[in-house]
């Protein structure tokens, strides 16, 4: 593992909050899989670079005004990038202000995301890695 895994995430997390949508989708893998948390509306698994910008992209447009991602701790946990995150964002149809205590764990090869797991604990996120908090 290198600083080169650690920048992609930090590169993903520019392109999401700058909504640059290109520079994000173009961080997956062609063949990349996004698996959500079970409690997440939307449950994966999607598969593929197009279904997992669908589901992004369906998340922006769920998301009115205020939708940001902040980055709270980020570290190499074996093969893989763990991110916990602070997604600070509005409801488009409720206008309801709310902050998703988020963890992804992230495979990363040749510079491209290839697995992305959500997780809304923490606690399992690292388990998930072999750690415990």
């Amino acid at each position: 593992m290198s600083q080169e895994n650690l920048d992609v995430i930090r590169k993903w997390l520019e392109a999401w909050n700058s909504t640059d949508l290109d520079t994000f989708a173009g961080l997956f893998d062609g063949d990349a899989e996004v698996m959500t948390d079970p409690l997440w509306m939307e449950a994966g698994p999607f598969i593929g670079r197009a279904a997992v910008m669908s589901w992004y992209e369906g998340l922006k447009e769920s998301w009115e005004g205020h939708d940001e991602i902040v980055l709270r701790e980020l570290f190499e946990a074996g093969d893989k990038v763990v991110a916990r995150l602070d997604w600070r964002v509005r409801g488009r149809a409720s206008g309801i202000e709310t902050n998703l205590d988020a963890t992804s764990v992230n495979n990363i090869e040749q510079g491209k995301i290839v697995r992305q797991h959500w997780y809304f604990d923490h606690a399992q996120a690292l388990k998930a890695v072999g750690l415990e908090e």
